[in-house]
């Protein structure tokens, strides 16, 4: 459970050892099980710490640049290195009390001292004139900020630091620039907060808003050195499109499939933003592939993928995250992730000197979308963890696409929504009662 849910629950403890409903030895075991962790700051701590450091730190500069042009150069020094220096002192005495110090102070003291390295920056490069753009400015701050999240455990550091890579790689989106300054750099950025990532050894704790701006870093951060990928393969720039999205969906995959440690696992799709929005991609991306012309367009595109560096990086990343999630037994992850390599399976048919119609892929993934569907919905029963409702959704969302590009009367289609729409009714009613009997049935006597 969150923190919410367990502080809500600790709440209602005294009144139910009043009622009778708990005994005194239920409810403490109860209190020992669902203790709250406040080690780790919610949005609101993290704003209320991101919301003093920005106020200090514009207060200190609209004092220092109020006589700036009056003071020599060892005083401009002073003003750059001074706030960084009580930043730092502030940030050691927060460290130095350890667990004593509250999750906010941590926060502010994170900012304050990022804020205060990046003004540092900016000051010594006015007064010398050291010249350069904006990109490589932030580039170099975020490097400098980046020990600040392992070290004080901010995450409003760490939302910094992922928004601001994902800037810069967007930023970085150029013909002609060398590897080292361009998206493809992305990846290694990403590394210095993956462990973060509740896949690892310090599960469950990671607040959600982290998780979220994280996952959406990724995608604009990933989206741009694809695109940068295909951009650099000037030899295939005709299918420059086709082969990003299919790029683009092999990261969905990825994304999906991320490793997560058995705390994560239990919890709820919502705090797994990677799951939810990857998900929703490549099942997209699978219903857009029933369709001829866009099949067609797909398969176009995917030889050409292929001759990419980045494109096989991918894969075998993917095929990682694929053994893994098998290890785990994530069924419900692996059956939607295997829409990203739909594709590959009508490779040998495709000739590149033809324009292929698609029609035998769209076929091909209405099939293996169908089955997507018909195993969320058999894992359910068959008592491991699946999607059922998600599952029928599938089913009924490939039913009205066939319908829509078919070439029946408007009356057929009109009757077969309503039999659909029925079915899909029935089906969320009958799940609903299934769960609420299986959880009356799991309650102690």
């Amino acid at each position: 459970m969150s923190n919410n849910h367990q502080r809500w629950l600790l709440e209602q403890l005294p009144q139910w050892e009043r009622e009778g409903l708990l005994t005194p030895d239920a409810a403490r075991t109860l209190r020992d099980r669902h203790a709250v962790d406040d080690s780790q700051p919610g949005a609101a701590q993290i704003v209320m710490g991101a919301l003093g450091a920005l106020l200090i730190g514009s207060g200190l500069i609209a004092i220092i640049g109020f006589n700036w042009d009056d003071f020599t150069r060892p005083v401009r020094l002073m003003f750059a290195f001074g706030p960084l220096l009580l930043a730092q002192l502030f940030s050691f005495r927060a460290l130095q009390r350890g667990e004593a110090t509250a999750p906010w102070v941590r926060e502010t003291a994170g900012l304050l001292q990022a804020l205060a390295t990046g003004a540092c920056i900016a000051l010594v490069s006015q007064i010398y004139n050291l010249g350069g753009e904006w990109p490589d400015f932030l580039f170099w701050w975020l490097l400098l900020s980046l020990p600040l999240v392992w070290v004080l455990r901010s995450g409003s550091v760490a939302i910094f630091y992922l928004i601001g890579i994902a800037v810069w790689s967007v930023n970085q989106v150029e013909h002609g620039r060398p590897w080292y300054d361009s998206p493809l750099l992305y990846p290694l950025l990403l590394l210095g907060l993956l462990p973060w990532w509740p896949g690892w050894k310090n599960p469950g704790t990671l607040s959600l808003s982290v998780r979220w701006v994280m996952t959406l870093s990724a995608i604009f951060g990933l989206c741009s050195a694809e695109v940068f990928a295909c951009d650099r393969s000037q030899e295939h720039y005709g299918y420059y499109e086709d082969s990003f999205f299919w790029l683009w969906t092999l990261t969905a995959a990825a994304l999906t499939l991320l490793p997560l440690s058995q705390n994560c696992l239990d919890e709820p799709t919502r705090r797994k933003p990677q799951v939810l929005l990857g998900g929703l991609w490549l099942l997209g991306y699978g219903v857009a592939a029933t369709f001829r012309d866009a099949s067609g367009d797909i398969l176009r595109g995917v030889p050409y993928a292929l001759r990419l560096p980045w494109c096989w990086g991918l894969l075998t990343v993917l095929a990682v995250f694929v053994v893994l999630a098998f290890l785990r037994r994530r069924w419900a992850v692996l059956a939607i992730a295997s829409i990203s390599l739909l594709p590959l399976l009508m490779i040998p048919l495709h000739r590149p000197d033809v324009r292929s119609d698609g029609t035998l892929l769209s076929w091909l993934a209405l099939l293996h979308l169908a089955a997507i569907g018909i195993t969320l919905i058999v894992l359910e029963f068959a008592g491991k963890k699946g999607a059922p409702r998600l599952g029928a959704t599938l089913l009924s969302v490939l039913i009205i696409a066939r319908m829509a590009d078919s070439d029946l009367s408007l009356l057929t289609k009109g009757v077969a929504f309503i039999g659909v729409g029925i079915a899909f009714l029935g089906f969320n009613i009958l799940m609903g009662r299934l769960l609420k009997q299986k959880a009356s049935t799991s309650l102690p006597a």
